[in-house]
């Protein structure tokens, strides 16, 4: 193995995420890192790139709790995890991930949302509807939401790494992250580049104290599309898939 020192984006091509993304790891202590010249240049070892890409050999997030996992219906789901859920009917858009972010809620687990306001306002109702008091988790920072203004993916990806990063420091522990790929594709403007980030978002999550849960309307979206949406989220296939279909 090499002994050269990799530049950032060297070590950006190597893990295949962007060059911001390797900063942001490198700053918050996440991935090793030296720093050379009077400048101080940030430069990678390659062997200290392959043990941050083995899976649990990520050091942990300053703050965050020793928890490895989040519970889903019974399913202990490592962190990590890029999950994918199904429904056709506006009632089946909210049986997963409503238990989703009440059990978060619930446990003290910080929960991210990504969603248009209208459908900000149905979850919350159903939320309000199990016994969650939604206004006090909002006061208290376990219920936050992301920005969903015109984005592109590079963009949603780093929005996405601040929040979970502030939703760490704020609530050690996992956090659970719901993204409404509607919302994204209103967002990012095209399918292609949804399933972009999707791509993207993989090896990105790999790497943060999260479980991300997108759902995806069946009416909106075609075959194909929900074809590419599951082999984008293969953690999925690691618990019982049947459960993520509505």
């Amino acid at each position: 193995m090499s002994d050269k020192l990799l530049t950032t984006r060297e070590a950006s091509t190597f893990l295949r995420v962007s060059e911001a993304s390797v900063r942001r790891w490198a700053d918050a202590g996440i991935l090793t890192a030296s720093r050379v010249g009077g400048g101080g240049a940030r430069r990678f070892r390659e062997a200290d790139l392959l043990q941050f890409m083995q899976p649990g050999n990520r050091r942990p997030t300053p703050g965050a709790a020793a928890a490895r996992a989040v519970v889903i219906q019974g399913m202990a789901v490592a962190l990590g995890s890029h999950l994918v859920s199904f429904y056709s009917s506006d009632a089946g858009r909210l049986r997963v991930p409503v238990p989703f972010l009440r059990d978060g809620i619930l446990a003290g687990q910080a929960c991210l949302m990504y969603v248009t306001a209208p459908l900000r306002e149905l979850y919350l109702e159903a939320l309000s509807a199990q016994q969650v008091n939604v206004d006090a988790a909002i006061s208290a920072g376990l219920l936050t939401f992301m920005s969903t203004r015109q984005e592109s993916v590079a963009g949603w990806i780093a929005d996405c790494e601040r929040h979970v990063a502030n939703a760490v420091r704020d609530h050690p522990g996992p956090v659970r992250f719901l993204g409404e790929t509607v919302t994204a594709l209103q967002s990012l403007g095209s399918v292609q580049e949804l399933l972009s980030l999707e791509q993207q978002l993989a090896p990105v999550v790999r790497r943060l104290p999260v479980v991300m849960l997108c759902p995806y309307d069946v009416r909106t979206f075609d075959g194909l599309t929900i074809v590419e949406a599951l082999k984008l989220h293969f953690d999925t296939y690691s618990y019982q898939l049947a459960y993520f279909l509505s």
